[in-house]
């Protein structure tokens, strides 16, 4: 009994530690920077680990996060029309097939273009239940991969397109305003030169 108590304990615990953030690449550059439209993406892990889109929960994330860049960043530093979103969705899609960091350049481009995009996974009550059972059992995590809860700045080349740098952090919970103006906050001064570690 004593054992299945210290079990729990550890259990609990194990679920309750803040994510380590994540690692950086090489430092931020240099040079004028547009902000195209955040990306988000809210998603419920169910008890089998799958993952299903929520797009009410989604549309409010987007929408937090979008007030929350354009109250940040001047107003000619925010690129909000039709086509910045398509680039930013393109610009997503050819950062998720590169498998390689960028490599450190001696001169940064004179203009980046950033993308901001968020993935923040909920954890279904079902999936807390069958998980934390697994888990005092076997020491499980939930879902297949794991909670995905991240932030990420990408720096590209206005002109070419190409990465030239980027930051994934642990996120903050994109559907509250006041987390999202503390994400977009955090995102953005690890981006500036002068102030990221």
């Amino acid at each position: 009994m004593r054992l299945v108590f210290l079990g729990a304990v550890w259990a609990l615990v194990a679920c309750t530690s803040a994510p380590a953030p994540l690692a950086d690449s090489i430092a931020p550059p240099e040079g004028a920077i547009t902000y195209l439209p955040p990306l988000v993406e809210i998603t419920l892990v169910t008890a089998s680990g799958l993952r299903e889109p929520q797009l009410e929960e989604t549309e409010t994330a987007r929408i937090n996060l979008a007030d929350a860049l354009a109250s940040t960043v001047p107003a000619e530093a925010l690129d909000s029309s039709g086509p910045a979103r398509a680039r930013a969705e393109a610009l997503a899609q050819e950062l998720d097939t590169q498998s390689d960091l960028p490599t450190p350049t001696s001169e940064s481009p004179a203009e980046l273009i950033a993308l901001i995009r968020v993935e923040y996974d909920l954890e279904s009550s079902a999936s807390r239940l069958v998980q934390g059972g697994l888990g005092l059992m076997f020491g499980g995590v939930p879902g297949p991969d794991g909670i995905d809860q991240t932030a990420q700045i990408a720096l590209f080349d206005r002109a070419t397109s190409d990465l030239v740098w980027s930051h994934t952090a642990a996120a903050y919970d994109p559907r509250d305003p006041e987390a999202a103006k503390r994400l977009i906050n955090k995102l953005i001064a690890a981006s500036d030169p002068d102030t990221a570690l």
